[in-house]
């Protein structure tokens, strides 16, 4: 776990987010790398704008918003799309999305199988495991995994094996997600820190 004197990962200074027009901020925050964080906060407050400002979907209008040098960041949207054209296995998606191969059993049990042909949670925890287990060959640089909402679409059956792939994720890399569900947080251990207190910071 990082230590106070660790050197954030990620740091925005008075940031103004947006799309178009700036919406989020200022912002001020800094998360120190190998951190478990989970922001929280109600819908429409600015957590997955953020994210997606982080992988460069979204604008900084103005102050900083800036990654550690060397730094990957990986981003797990809350859209489920599934990706034409079909057939498409598990197996062709992880190729597609630079991933080798991931042992949880639960994973590994779905990646002959066509992604029209899972279940909604089956195909969100393929999702969750390329987002987790991408960017990882060497040399090792600082990775920075988003999940934005990972238990969504989640069902009982596929439940445990995603808190597996998230708590599973090395001491080196930082997770920053967001959710909604108390029961996923407390299960996968991360530090919950509101939106709300980094927001008009000075």
């Amino acid at each position: 776990m990082p230590t106070e004197s660790t050197p954030p990962i990620l740091r925005a200074q008075s940031a103004r987010l947006g799309f178009d027009r700036p919406v989020l901020g200022p912002l001020s925050l800094e998360i120190p790398s190998g951190a478990r964080w989970a922001l929280t906060g109600p819908n429409g407050i600015g957590k997955s704008l953020l994210l997606k400002a982080v992988t460069g979907h979204a604008r900084v209008h103005a102050g900083r918003l800036e990654l550690a040098p060397t730094t990957r960041a990986t981003l797990l949207a809350q859209d489920h799309p599934r990706r034409q054209p079909w057939p498409l296995s598990g197996h062709d998606w992880f190729r597609a999305m630079g991933v080798s191969t991931v042992a949880q059993p639960r994973v590994q049990a779905l990646l002959d199988r066509r992604l029209d042909r899972l279940s909604g949670g089956q195909w969100q925890l393929l999702r969750l495991a390329a987002a987790v287990h991408s960017d990882t060959s060497p040399p090792a640089p600082k990775r920075l995994v988003l999940l934005d909402e990972p238990a969504n679409h989640l069902d009982a059956e596929v439940r445990e094996a995603a808190v597996e792939l998230i708590t599973a994720l090395p001491a080196h890399a930082t997770l920053v997600m967001t959710s909604h569900d108390d029961d996923f947080l407390h299960a996968i251990g991360v530090e919950q820190h509101p939106l709300a207190e980094y927001l008009d910071a000075r």
